[in-house]
């Protein structure tokens, strides 16, 4: 391992390259035969037989283009890790590979596996992201569930706002699935909640009746507000908010198991953190469809996490949680991102992030795309011929001045092109340390981690989605047999 390094070694100036004794203090050395870890986290050497990890608090940003490896060097080694060190973990899987080279470790290992499969709907687990804003709406928190469920319209809102030069519509119709989502709230039983309800909700055929019953509604609620101005406009501005809104949540109208899957649960994210946990996330890496389910998961696991983490002394997880996030800025905006990842190391969450660039990263996130950069102690970068990311790495690692007095950069941006991929080449910036360049072992190279057949995901019983009937709740308020919600 130190014969592979020394080539890498510079003379100190303004900056060097790390030595070898550098880089083993501040990371943790793990012998990856043992059968538990002191600890996990990214590799900043590995060999296959033993590794320095990054076992601190620290966040972790990934470039690498496309078949760059990013996967076999970083993604499925540090899951393993997590596994023997006792750690939970939440990742987006786009071809199931992780899935298969790990989930069979974790089950021998006693883990809960939870697996939320877009790919092969019917296999793994059932999630309903409106039961949880449901639960919390009715303990007393209203503010914090209308704030996930905003978030929630957000997303699935995020393609058609993306697509559209006029913002507007998309708006008007965000509007009033929120106002259709807070009446759930108010009016459903706890089975009705869910995106069937929501579908029916938002169709031609319920508008005359929403119309009726929010001609009674408060202006100072925001159901009654968010009514108001959608259903009180003329027949034609009408058709096209109902357009946008049918855009918005057509992938519920038309897929009737997707609908059932994301009706019920089989899972419970508030134990993420207290018990040993592997989630995984499958989706489809052809095609963008449910990818906004994701992006809600991620969302409401965190804020999940965050109330978790508050009812400890410490404020902090029992158990840490760790957010590998492949294909990062594939998935639509994390609404709050750049807080969350502020946030999240205090409370034992960490976010290793996978991006193929600089200019994906800041197209995705805009400004905030700085603020995830800076609180990204570990940079990781593999491949890329984008001058802009190329650049700043560059920049980052520093000059320093030659015997002959030029002043020179540690490592060029023609020198980054050329890192070797069959060696695992990477450069890493780790945490306040100097720079330096490693040869990161495969995932075929770890023997220990080997042998494991994934754990088989079994069919589950999707039960026909129970859907709020709001003819009879009509029927029911008129007859002053129910109050009307927000009057």
């Amino acid at each position: 391992m130190e014969y592979k390094y020394g080539k890498y070694q510079n003379v100190n100036q303004e900056t060097r390259w790390a030595t070898m004794d550098e880089i083993k203090r501040s990371a943790t050395y793990i012998n990856l035969s043992d059968d538990k870890y002191p600890t996990a986290g990214v590799p900043i050497l590995s060999d296959g037989h033993t590794a320095y990890v990054d076992g601190a608090d620290t966040h972790t940003l990934i470039f690498g283009a496309t078949g760059s490896k990013k996967t076999r060097l970083f993604c499925m080694p540090v899951l393993n890790c997590f596994i023997k060190a006792g750690e939970s973990f939440v990742v987006t899987d786009p071809k199931g590979e992780l899935y298969n080279r790990t989930s069979g470790m974790a089950e021998q290992n006693g883990y809960k596996t939870v697996v939320l499969n877009f790919r092969d709907i019917g296999k793994g687990d059932m999630w309903n992201p409106l039961s949880l804003p449901y639960r919390i709406y009715h303990s007393d928190k209203r503010d914090d569930a209308v704030s996930m469920l905003n978030d929630f319209v957000a997303t699935v809102a995020a393609p058609q706002v993306q697509g559209t030069q006029d913002p507007f519509w998309s708006e008007m119709a965000s509007a009033l699935a929120l106002a259709n989502l807070l009446l759930l709230m108010e009016a459903a039983e706890p089975d009705e909640v869910n995106v069937a309800s929501l579908g029916a909700l938002c169709s031609n055929s319920s508008i005359e009746k929403l119309r009726k019953l929010s001609a009674n509604m408060r202006l100072d609620t925001i159901a009654g507000l968010n009514y108001a101005n959608t259903l009180m406009n003329p027949e034609k501005t009408m058709n096209c908010i109902l357009s946008s809104l049918y855009a918005m949540i057509r992938v519920f109208n038309i897929q009737k198991n997707l609908t059932n899957m994301l009706s019920g649960n089989t899972m419970d994210i508030t134990k993420f953190g207290r018990e040993k946990t592997a989630v995984y996330l499958i989706i489809p890496d052809e095609k963008s469809t449910y990818h906004f389910l994701i992006t809600t998961f991620i969302k409401q696991a965190y804020e999940v996490l965050i109330a978790e983490a508050q009812k400890e002394e410490n404020r902090m997880l029992p158990i840490r949680v760790n957010f590998v996030l492949d294909e990062f800025c594939n998935l639509p905006k994390i609404p709050d991102m750049a807080s969350m990842i502020s946030a999240a190391r205090s409370r034992n969450m960490r976010y290793i992030l996978v991006a193929q660039s600089l200019h994906q990263l800041k197209g995705r996130y805009g400004e905030d795309a700085d603020t995830i950069k800076g609180n990204c102690d570990n940079w990781i970068f593999l491949t890329s011929k984008e001058l802009d990311l190329l650049t700043e790495i560059s920049s980052l690692c520093g000059t320093y001045y030659t015997p002959d007095g030029l002043q020179r950069r540690l490592i060029s941006v023609s020198e980054l092109q050329r890192l070797d991929k069959t060696k695992g080449e990477a450069l890493i910036m780790h945490s306040r340390q100097y720079p330096i360049i490693s040869e990161i072992a495969d995932i075929d190279d770890y023997e220990m981690f080997k042998g494991y057949a994934p754990k088989p995901l079994a069919d589950y019983e999707m039960p026909e989605a129970k859907m709020f009937n709001l003819e009879k709740f009509y029927r029911d308020v008129i007859r002053e047999e129910r109050p009307l919600p927000f009057s």
